[in-house]
């Protein structure tokens, strides 16, 4: 038989392949018409279409991006697609979801995205889904805003859009790091901390440095609890012991506290002779001594090197 069939009624090669290609043509014409993100996909890899891009400055940057990662990625991210929908890159926000677009460029109350997140948080269309934060009125608002004004990725600001509050985020504490720090002095620590109840903290969750707030133990503190202190001397960075009973007799162990910043001596029995042994602190930069028997004469050393003096004018 002529032509591209062959006596056993089966197509030529040639003939066969041009279906194939043909069926497929169609079923890629029907997939990007019927699945418009595919569609977008495609056109976009194929060069025919650009890729929507975001402005690192942008509003939609600065102000809607955030709100998506935090509401929305779980479930519309790298890793999970509800209904195909991608909310992870400004490209994935306007290409859509299934069955179209989410966002519609200046029309708010006829785009997806925002209808979803304004629906009472009992319905089951409801975003984000129920048992999750939902969005405040001012995160509603900036998507509003956004959308109305274009839903662009290049527009910086928008008017009537709220102030920006950014979240207090507190640093997490490397435990580990901490302890490894504490670990040569943590034994003293808790030895004179059995002691001096009350008046031995460290300065922060995150640091090994100590603060006295000898203070609190008023004359029954002195030279003797302050000399029993000297094993931690070295990590001491605040000190107060206004109101105690210490002496001049104490100048050599508060001189030995080289990592001493902040020192307050108010109402002591301290004299020039405590601030002539202090001359040497290189990290001190604040120190108090009014009510003492300290004279400008000895501070003015210490004010040349820049420790702030409180109480000095009232100094004899």
């Amino acid at each position: 038989m002529a032509g591209s069939v062959r006596m056993s009624g089966r197509l030529s090669a040639l003939a066969y392949f041009s279906c194939v290609a043909l069926v497929t043509a169609l079923g890629f014409a029907a997939a990007m018409q019927l699945r418009p993100p595919f569609g977008h996909s495609m056109r976009q890899l194929l060069g025919l279409e650009q890729v929507p891009q975001a402005n690192p400055g942008s509003f939609y940057a600065l102000r809607v991006a955030p709100l998506l990662e935090s509401n929305c990625t779980g479930c519309h991210g790298a890793r999970m697609q509800k209904a195909q929908l991608r909310l992870d890159s400004f490209a994935a926000v306007m290409r859509g979801a299934r069955h179209g677009a989410v966002v519609r460029p200046g029309d708010a109350k006829h785009s997806e995205l925002f209808l979803r997140i304004v629906l009472p948080a009992s319905d089951d269309k409801a975003m984000p889904p129920s048992g999750k934060t939902a969005l405040t009125q001012d995160e509603i608002t900036v998507f509003k805003l956004w959308i109305a004004a274009g839903a662009s990725g290049a527009q910086r600001t928008i008017k009537g859009a709220p102030k920006l509050v950014v979240p207090v985020k507190i640093p997490e504490v490397d435990s580990g790091r901490v302890q490894r720090l504490r670990a040569p002095l943590a034994g003293a620590v808790r030895q004179l901390q059995n002691r001096f109840p009350g008046i031995i903290v460290y300065e922060s969750r995150a640091s090994a440095d100590l603060e006295i707030h000898a203070s609190l133990k008023g004359v029954s503190f002195g030279d003797v609890e302050l000399h029993a202190l000297a094993p931690l001397q070295s990590r001491i960075v605040r000190a107060d012991f206004s109101g105690t009973a210490i002496t001049d007799a104490s100048a050599p162990t508060l001189a030995a506290m080289n990592s001493l910043r902040v020192l307050r001596l108010m109402n002591t029995k301290v004299s020039d002779a405590t601030i002539r042994a202090l001359a040497p602190l290189k990290s001190l930069h604040a120190l108090t001594v009014g009510g003492t028997a300290v004279t400008r004469n000895a501070l003015a050393p210490l004010r040349q090197k820049g420790v702030a003096i409180y109480g000095g004018d009232d100094a004899q």
